[in-house]
């Protein structure tokens, strides 16, 4: 399985991917449209693939959360230092099992990630993977993976590079919805009025003399 140091990215990377999907988002903008390309699974009626990179599956999932007790017994000085040592070291293996057995985003599978008008299809080592458009409810991207919140398994996430542009394309693919990932420039603000060198007063513009 893929190791996470292959998965950062340095802030070069991150524009890079960034400006990719701006540019799918530009050319969706003009008319042009992605080629399907070919796939090594069988597609159904309908259906193209449009992109295939690696990837890692990640899925919000609980841990284990079992740890090994270990006890002590002894008199005397070197006895109490036993028994408090083999304490504090439960202690310590208590804490570490219940951090690992918090819900989070834990790795369980890796391999290519075909993109198709239907569904994410992850061609895993240990099994195919279909994440089909009608199950996902909610989708976003950090960056560096796709989330993707299912109505029938706990959310999963897509290490994929570059991951802006490939949630791009698939929000349109799936909803015919373009986006950009940077932030539009904002517009340069209105200059203000100036002030009149005068304020208000006689006729000519200089205060009323008396």
């Amino acid at each position: 399985m893929m190791s996470d140091w292959y998965w950062q990215q340095s802030e070069e990377d991150r524009r890079t991917a960034i400006a990719a999907a701006d540019r799918l988002a530009d050319g969706l903008s003009s008319g042009w449209q992605p080629q399907e390309m070919p796939a090594p699974f069988h597609l159904r009626p309908g259906e193209g693939c449009f992109s295939q990179e690696n990837t890692q599956v990640l899925q919000y999932l609980e841990g284990d959360g079992t740890y090994t007790h270990t006890s002590a017994s002894g008199s005397g000085a070197i006895g109490v230092a036993l028994v408090v040592g083999s304490m504090l070291g439960n202690h310590a293996r208590r804490q570490r099992a219940a951090a690992e057995a918090a819900p989070r985003m834990r790795v369980v599978d890796a391999g290519r990630m075909y993109l198709t008008n239907r569904r994410f299809s992850v061609q895993g080592q240990h099994q195919w993977i279909d994440l089909w458009f009608e199950d996902i409810r909610m989708s976003s991207c950090d960056g560096a993976s796709v989330f993707l919140t299912m109505g029938s398994i706990p959310a999963v996430a897509l290490r994929v590079w570059p991951a802006p542009y490939h949630f791009a394309l698939f929000r349109w693919l799936a909803h015919d919805e373009i986006i950009r990932s940077s932030a539009p420039t904002p517009p340069a603000p209105a200059q203000p009025r100036q002030p009149p060198a005068i304020g208000p007063g006689h006729p000519d513009g200089r205060p009323d003399s008396r």
